[in-house]
């Protein structure tokens, strides 16, 4: 509140309303992107407090940033890129622009470098794309100076707000449909050990084919990584009848080692990737694979950053994941 011989500033009617200072800006310059009862909230505050906006104030919000920082890690991945063309939209479409920042690992003065450099640029907030406990840390730090959401799987801190896709269930309905299928020695190609996503999709695989175990290698994403990886599983298990791919490029590269092996896919072997990419229909045998929500990620990780400019409770968004059904999987089992 301010001094009885100050005259209130827009932080005082922010304070007062409950909002950010940037939410007070929208209502004075941009009423129509802000909510009813919030511009209810800040018109009384500023009655309360007797403000009176100087053209500087009503200019604020276009003096201001009025960006959005986006971290994210990989552009070329399928996921995170779906996931931050989403939050770009989003932000968008309420008179926002994005300023990205794409780190290639968890080098603690990398991830620093995208801190110093978002903040230096004044963005409004900030939407994390976490891979990794490093950048969840990441976000935790923005957290502490600005409004933040963050894409995130596995534990956060306490009262970030989150919006991520069901990995964990995913993976659990891959299994399912093998097991349906009749598999009884289902494997793992899995994601990266530091990933996040790959952690609960490892983790769903293992809770779901604990009654049809096979072994579990790590293959990374690329293609490359599922084409070596069969030869490691089959070594370690030749009578693996089923394989559950980390995502559908390693599920691409095993594809291809099983064909140059005389294995059938799904005769002898079934395959089921993950994410769904565009190229799953159109394999050689077209590829079964769990559809994971990116783009509905992305939308709710930005609708919880602007929750967070005008003052409203968060939490979490949990969206949901589908499987897929296609020839890969082989067929249910009619009992």
């Amino acid at each position: 509140m301010p001094k009885a011989h100050d005259k209130p500033s827009i932080r005082d009617v922010a304070a007062v309303a409950g909002v950010s200072y940037q939410t007070v800006s929208r209502v004075l310059n941009e009423p129509s992107l802000v909510r009813r009862e919030t511009a209810e909230r800040v018109h009384s505050a500023i009655e309360e407090l007797g403000y009176r906006p100087s053209k500087a104030a009503r200019s604020l919000a276009t003096n201001d940033s009025m960006t959005i920082g986006v971290v994210s890690v990989h552009a070329a991945l399928f996921g995170p890129s779906q996931t931050a063309l989403a939050i770009d939209e989003g932000a968008r479409s309420r008179g926002y622009s994005t300023a990205s920042v794409t780190v290639r690992n968890d080098n603690p003065d990398v991830l620093n470098e995208a801190r110093e450099h978002l903040l230096g640029l004044g963005v409004d907030g900030v939407v994390v794309i976490a891979w990794s406990e490093a950048s969840l840390g990441l976000a935790e730090r923005f957290a502490g100076h600005i409004p933040t959401s963050v894409v995130a799987e596995g534990p956060v801190p306490q009262g970030l707000a989150r919006a991520r896709g069901d990995n964990h269930g995913g993976a659990e309905q891959a299994v399912a449909a093998l097991r349906e299928s009749g598999r009884r020695c289902i494997a793992h190609l899995a994601g990266p050990d530091e990933w996040l996503e790959a952690r609960a999709r490892r983790d769903g695989w293992a809770e779901a084919a604990r009654e049809a175990p096979g072994p579990v290698v790590t293959s990374g994403w690329d293609p490359a990584g599922g084409y070596r990886g069969v030869d490691e599983l089959l070594a370690l298990a030749p009578e693996l009848d089923a394989i559950f791919a980390a995502n559908d490029h390693v599920a691409v590269g095993a594809l291809r080692r099983l064909s140059e092996l005389g294995c059938a896919v799904p005769g002898d072997i079934a395959l089921v990737g993950y994410d769904d990419t565009d190229v799953a229909p159109f394999l050689s045998v077209p590829l079964a694979s769990v559809r994971q929500p990116f783009t509905a990620v992305g939308s709710a990780a930005i609708d919880l950053l602007f929750d967070l400019f005008d003052g409203r409770p968060t939490g979490e968004r949990l969206l949901p994941s589908r499987f897929v059904w296609r020839e890969s999987a082989g067929s249910p089992v009619v009992a």
